[in-house]
């Protein structure tokens, strides 16, 4: 998908000179993904399971409980697997030992579905998402049902900025667990890379339902709790935006930042939304803030200066150009222009 100006920012236009207010990413007329702050969520997938028993006989445990539930066979391919285990475990992971074990546990058993699993893990851990794709999908082939290969193989087309694909496979994963914040916001970032908006503001605002309204109704920790609610209002102004419902997007994002009061990034987003909403006002507090947090952010103090310009108020531009001098004169040059 072709990168994308995001939030869309309304061209400024002063004195014959066109300038488009900066993204935090870098200076200049910048391009950037449409994902404006927004995440995937994705947790690293856990090792395949295995039995072994204990001593060589009995259960694992090695005990005779009449009431325990009988443990399956251990098979050749056990033991391997439980090695590649180890491998991709290790403190320092030996992933080239776990990805061969894994590979000779898939030539010894191609039946079973958690060799093609361990290996798309190992894979993914290491950033190779297009041999981690092949490993999953033939993981579900072998095995349709083995849910533990769905979200990591839909995090790995969406690496490869495979939406579409990705998309499926997400909805695929809510026949298997329809509560998943996770999984809805994880769609609604690849509906909106697929210009899906209106299906992107359902996805998000059904994450945020699950979240509930303070988070207090997910069971994770505080800290991951908060991070999903913050991408997906994220998502949410997002989907907004590419509807050109800038004032819901806005204050989608103001949620975002309220969520995440020393995200930088958080409320640099608010400020470029509020922009084009034409809430200047807002977009002066939220830039403000960005600086408070990153006070050598040049592109928070160009943006504040051209929220100033809209409002007509060239004191209060000049003085950011001033500071911008120390921080980045090619940028400040370019708001002087501007200004003057």
């Amino acid at each position: 998908m072709k990168n994308r100006l995001f939030p869309l920012i309304s061209l400024v236009v002063l004195t014959g000179a066109s300038v488009l207010a900066q993204d935090i990413a870098g200076g200049g007329s910048v391009m950037r993904d449409i994902s404006g702050g927004a995440a995937l969520i994705f947790r690293a997938p856990q090792n395949p399971s295995v039995h072994l028993i204990a001593g060589g006989q009995g259960t694992a445990s090695g005990g005779r409980n009449k009431n325990r539930t009988p443990k399956p066979p251990e098979r050749k391919q056990d033991a391997i697997i439980a090695r590649a285990n180890a491998a991709r475990s290790a403190p320092s992971p030996r992933y080239a030992e776990a990805e061969q074990q894994y590979q000779l546990a898939t030539q010894i058993a191609p039946d079973d579905a958690r060799a093609f699993a361990g290996l798309g893990n190992v894979y993914v851990d290491q950033g190779k998402f297009e041999d981690a794709v092949k490993a999953y999908q033939q993981a579900i082939r072998v095995k349709a049902d083995y849910s533990a290969a769905y979200l990591p193989l839909a995090f790995s087309l969406a690496r490869l900025n495979r939406y579409p694909e990705a998309i499926d496979v997400y909805r695929q994963t809510l026949k298997f667990d329809s509560t998943s914040p996770e999984v809805y916001n994880n769609l609604s970032f690849a509906y909106n890379h697929s210009d899906r908006f209106l299906d992107a503001v359902d996805a998000s605002q059904q994450a945020i339902k699950l979240l509930g309204e303070t988070g207090e109704a997910y069971k994770l920790g505080f800290q991951e709790r908060n991070e999903i609610r913050s991408y997906a209002f994220k998502n949410l102004g997002n989907a907004y935006s590419g509807l050109k419902r800038y004032d819901e997007a806005a204050n989608a994002l103001k949620k975002a930042a309220e969520i995440e009061p020393s995200n930088a990034s958080a409320h640099f987003n608010l400020g470029l939304t509020l922009y084009t909403a034409g809430r200047y006002s807002e977009a002066i507090e939220s830039y403000k803030e960005v600086i408070k947090l990153r006070p050598r952010l040049a592109q928070a103090y160009f943006n504040l200066a051209l929220t100033y310009v809209a409002i007509n108020d060239k004191p209060a531009a000049m003085a950011q150009y001033e500071t911008l001098k120390s921080l980045d004169a090619e940028m400040a040059k370019q708001l002087y222009d501007v200004i003057r």
